[in-house]
C-alpha cells in the first residue's frame, strides 16, 4: 500500500502534456499553454544611422516575413527597427535599435572657464557662439560683476581694474546647436536666454553663467523629422517600394 501509494505521487507530480485543440498544455503547476518554438533573428544594438541603413539593405531579403520592416524614430536619440506581426503568433522580431554616442549633455549654469569650454566642445560653431565667446572674454574672476536683471533683458556692469567701466547689454536670446543627437543629420538649432549670476566671494561662490533652453522642447521634433527624412532619402527605392516603412 505505501509503495503503490509513492507510485501514485510521484506519477500526480509528473509534468505531462496535453494537447487539446491543437494546442499543448503542461500541468506544471497547473495547465498551462506551452508556447512554440521560433528561431528568430537577435536584436543588434548600433550607434549610427548609417549602420541601420546598411543593415536593412543587406538583411531584408533574408526575412522570412515578406512584408514590411518598419523603422520607427522613437526619440531625437532613439531608433527601432521591426518587422510587422508574425500571424502564427502575432509578435514581431525586433531587428535593430540605435543610440548615438554623444557628449555629456551640456550644463544649463556653469562656471565662467567650464562656460567657454562647453562652448567650444558641446555646440556646433555659428555666430551666436562666437558672440558669447566675445562676450564671456570680457569677463573674470578679477573683474567687478553687476547686474540689472527685469526678467526680459539683463545688463552687465564689469570694471576692469580701477579705470575703465564696460557696459554690456546681452542678447535677450541666442539660436544655438548643441549636439544631442546622431550625427548623420544637422543638428537642430533652439533658442536660449543667457543670465548671469553675481559671484559671492565671501561665500566662496564664484560667477556663474546660465545657458538655458527656451524653446519648449521643439527641437526634439526637428530632430526626428531629420532622422526619418535621412532613412527615407537613404531608403528611397525600398520606401517607394513599400519593402521600408518609416515613422516618427
Amino acid at each position: 500500500m505505501i509503495k503503490e501509494a509513492i507510485e501514485k505521487i510521484i506519477e500526480l507530480e509528473e509534468q505531462k502534456v496535453f494537447e487539446i485543440n491543437g494546442e499543448e498544455y503542461t500541468n506544471d503547476p497547473n495547465m498551462k499553454r506551452v508556447a512554440p518554438h521560433y528561431d528568430r533573428p537577435a536584436s543588434i544594438g548600433f550607434s549610427s544611422l548609417d549602420a541601420i541603413v546598411q543593415a536593412v539593405k543587406a538583411e531584408i531579403s533574408r526575412h522570412e516575413v515578406k512584408k514590411p520592416v518598419f523603422i520607427n524614430v522613437a526619440a531625437y536619440n532613439r531608433v527601432n527597427v521591426f518587422t510587422t506581426y508574425r500571424s502564427e503568433d502575432m509578435k514581431r522580431d525586433e531587428l535593430y535599435t540605435a543610440e548615438p554616442d554623444l557628449p555629456r549633455p551640456f550644463s544649463s549654469w556653469s562656471e565662467h572657464d567650464d562656460c567657454i569650454i562647453m562652448l567650444r566642445s558641446q555646440f556646433v560653431p555659428n555666430e551666436d557662439i562666437d558672440y558669447l565667446l566675445d562676450l564671456l572674454s570680457r569677463v573674470s574672476d578679477e573683474d567687478s560683476v553687476t547686474s540689472d536683471d527685469n526678467g526680459v533683458t539683463q545688463k552687465m556692469s564689469a570694471t576692469a581694474g580701477v579705470s575703465l567701466k564696460n557696459y554690456v547689454i546681452p542678447k535677450t536670446r541666442v539660436t544655438l546647436a548643441p549636439y544631442r543627437t546622431f550625427h548623420e543629420v544637422e543638428q537642430p538649432a533652439s533658442e536660449f536666454i543667457l543670465r548671469v549670476k553675481q559671484a559671492d566671494k565671501a561665500a566662496g561662490i564664484p560667477l556663474q553663467i546660465g545657458i538655458i533652453e527656451a524653446d519648449g522642447g521643439a527641437w526634439k521634433l526637428n530632430a526626428k523629422a531629420k532622422i526619418a527624412d535621412y532613412f527615407r532619402k537613404h531608403l528611397d527605392e525600398m520606401v517607394t517600394e513599400n519593402k521600408v516603412i518609416v515613422t516618427e
